[in-house]
């Protein structure tokens, strides 16, 4: 009986381990761009340990550094995939095409767990993405239209008063 719990105890510590020889990295570490861009989030997961690692699930993360409201799934549809068990020394690469709808400031970062076990999380460093509110409306060629649509309304009263005036 002392056996079978040692054994217990023993797989239980080793099996997270093998999760725990996994590297995520990123592809860049800072974005800038405006509202309703598309921006693509590339990690590399990579097996750092002598074993296989089972299968892993990769899940996205936005994170607002001031105070903006995040809901995940406006940003992507799909933020969780699965990634096939990865050999020793094996890379495979995850990416997300998210599209930005706050303006702000955010940290995009990636979790790397084991499917379907406890074990422990790997974390990508994150991608700094800063983005900016979409102006809607523009000045330019404003001062134009300023000028010459009052000339126009005045030179077309202009003209129907002296028609009156001719007429009568």
């Amino acid at each position: 009986m002392r056996l079978v719990f040692i054994v217990s105890a023993l797989l239980l510590v080793l099996a997270p381990a093998a999760a725990a020889d996994v590297s995520v990295q990123v592809e860049r570490n800072r974005v800038d761009n405006s509202v309703g861009a598309f921006i693509n989030i590339r990690s590399t997961v990579t097996n750092t340990g002598a074993e296989s690692t089972g299968k892993l699930i990769a899940h996205l993360n936005v994170a607002s550094l001031n105070d903006v409201y995040v809901d995940l799934e406006d940003w992507t549809a799909q933020p969780t995939q699965s990634i096939d068990a990865l050999g020793p020394g094996e890379s495979t690469t995850v990416e997300w095409d998210v599209q930005a709808v706050n303006a702000g400031i955010f940290n995009v970062y990636t979790v790397v767990m084991p499917n379907g076990s406890g074990g422990p999380l790997a974390v990508s460093p994150p991608v700094h993405v800063e983005i900016a509110g979409r102006r809607t409306l523009s000045a330019g060629g404003a001062l134009p239209i300023a000028l010459i649509v009052p000339l126009l309304l005045g030179a077309a009263a202009y003209g129907v008063r002296r028609r009156i005036h001719a007429t009568s």
